[in-house]
């Protein structure tokens, strides 16, 4: 009895199971009438095969009686790396760590962060006495060996010829020793070597400095030099003089215009990267070094056809659209070169303006006649806008 209640509830489930599946299956109402399944059941429980055609609820697809409806869209252009965007780093046009030539106290700071420098004003000097007394103790020497020059030419008549060079030369050497001594002390004057602005000065008055100590930084940042890098495959599209947008980072909504100033010879081979720098004016003075740039650079690139991402289809061959020409369609072999959310840029025998089947593909075979969906509809409001311009 067990066994008989388990196989009823076995037959049942299955019964219930397989009406499931006809009422779900499209088409399942020709197969159940071959297997023997009574009408009224497969009137009320199965599907009939679904027609496409206008008639049938359906704007889209096959009409039993007349060709495939099909929604097309033109092919058009696209660009490829036609567009460069990277990541750069600004630095002033020039800048200068600014150490004295020489070693000493620091006696005076003519320099404050933020001031603005010509190139040769002084802007430190160090303890220089013992310069002064140098110089000083030179020029008195060179008046002695001019005097005694001077006295020579005196007696030239009744001193030897030798004596009278030893004089000359000492007058000669005198003067290098003033000029020696005039060269130290003026090298205790730190001068900036630029025109720019200052930055932190790093001493105080009364500091130690040697000629590896650098007092100030100064910039000049009339112009910015943006550094950044772009992949090895742009090499051959980016030439010097070229435009470049750069826009800060921290400021967003401004834009920089400038030019590429200079292009690495190498490629980096770890980073299979390019270095370029792109100089930028900065009149008004907003910009400051180690700044972060979007860089944009627009590039001629290479066009490719452009068609829609519905209309690639894909087989054991490869990727392929349709194309529909005088209501007939052709396959037409499509190499996908790159894939954008808006459209596909392929590498066919597509011309602009080409009609390429994106929706209604599953029926289509090559030389099949199709209808436009859409066409009739927009040629008869052509007609009647202009029945109604002549009325």
């Amino acid at each position: 009895m067990r066994f008989v209640t388990q196989l009823l509830t076995g037959f049942v489930f299955f019964v219930v199971g397989a009406l499931i599946l006809l009422h779900f299956m499209p088409g399942s109402a020709t197969f159940a009438r071959k297997i023997g399944i009574p009408e009224a059941i497969v009137s009320v429980v199965a599907r009939e095969v679904p027609d496409a055609g206008p008639g049938n609820n359906s704007r889209r697809g096959q009409n039993a009686s007349g060709p495939l409806v099909v929604v097309v869209k033109p092919a058009s252009d696209g660009k490829v790396n036609d567009r460069l965007k990277a990541i750069g780093d600004g630095d002033a046009i020039r800048s200068v760590a600014v150490t004295p030539l020489v070693s000493g106290q620091i006696s005076e700071l003519r320099i404050r962060p933020g001031q603005k420098v010509k190139a040769g004003d002084v802007i430190a000097r160090l303890d220089d006495d013992v310069e002064k007394i140098a110089v000083s103790k030179a020029k008195v020497i060179l008046e002695g060996a001019k005097s005694i020059l001077r006295r020579s030419e005196d007696l030239k008549k009744i001193i030897s010829r030798a004596d009278y060079d030893i004089a000359e030369r000492a007058v000669d050497t005198a003067r290098l020793a003033v000029a020696e001594a005039e060269l130290n002390l003026a090298r205790r004057a730190v001068l900036s070597p630029v025109t720019g602005i200052a930055g932190i000065v790093n001493f105080s008055v009364g500091d130690y400095v040697t000629f590896s100590s650098a007092i100030v930084t100064i910039d000049d940042r009339s112009r910015l030099l943006v550094d950044f890098w772009v992949p090895e495959r742009f090499t051959g599209l980016i030439r010097e003089g070229m435009t470049v947008q750069a826009n800060p980072i921290a400021r967003p909504g401004e834009v920089y215009s400038g030019t590429i100033s200079a292009i690495d010879n190498r490629i980096d081979a770890a980073s299979r990267t390019l270095h370029i720098q792109a100089e930028i004016p900065n009149e008004n003075d907003q910009l400051r070094a180690g700044q972060s740039f979007e860089v944009v650079l627009n590039l001629g690139g290479d066009t490719w056809p452009a068609v829609d991402p519905l209309a690639i289809q894909w087989d054991s061959s490869g990727s392929y659209v349709w194309r529909v020409k005088d209501h007939k369609v052709e396959r037409v072999a499509a190499s996908v070169i790159e894939r954008n959310p808006d459209k596909v840029l392929v590498d066919a025998a597509i011309k602009p303006g080409d009609m390429i089947v994106t929706e209604g593909l599953q029926r289509l075979s090559n030389g099949a006649t199709v209808k436009i969906f859409g066409e009739k509809e927009a040629a008869d409001k052509v007609a009647d806008a202009n029945k109604a311009a002549a009325q």
